[in-house]
């Protein structure tokens, strides 16, 4: 893939980011591209799954499990601050359990990846929960 290709892309996924609508061609098209071997790619089009975090927060999850686990820690890191964290600030109740259940079936990679989340706008006994389950509890004393 030449620099040019990946301009492109890049391009690409800046309209789709922008897009006054989401529609579920551009998801599917950003979806595509987040495995992409391109970290500005990567990153890129984890932000732009992440415009559907409010909208249309099921195939936001869907990618959350599909590169959660990855074994590439800087694609776990994109998932988790990109996406997992905000994911569970605005949609907690329905997502939180599932990424308990996935860690407690024996998922390391996504307990890592949990913990890799920041607060953002969790309540004091959300974020305890959330540092619990990802084996992080030291993060309570930081008042984070």
């Amino acid at each position: 893939m030449t620099s040019e290709d990946v301009e492109r892309i890049l391009a690409e996924l800046t309209a789709i980011q922008d897009a006054p609508a989401l529609d579920a061609l551009s998801l599917r098209r950003a979806r595509s591209l987040v495995g992409h071997a391109d970290n500005d790619v990567r990153w890129q089009a984890l932000i732009a799954v992440g415009n559907w975090i409010w909208t249309d927060p099921e195939p936001v999850w869907e990618v959350v499990l599909e590169h959660g686990e990855s074994e590439d820690e800087d694609m776990r890191t994109g998932v988790a601050t990109v996406l997992l964290e905000h994911l569970l600030e605005h949609h907690f109740d329905a997502y939180f359990p599932r990424v308990r259940e996935r860690i407690e079936a024996g998922a390391p990679l996504m307990k890592e990846t949990l913990g890799m989340c920041g607060r953002f706008g969790l309540s004091q006994d959300r974020w305890a929960e959330l540092c619990r389950m990802s084996g992080q509890a030291w993060k309570l004393d930081l008042g984070s």
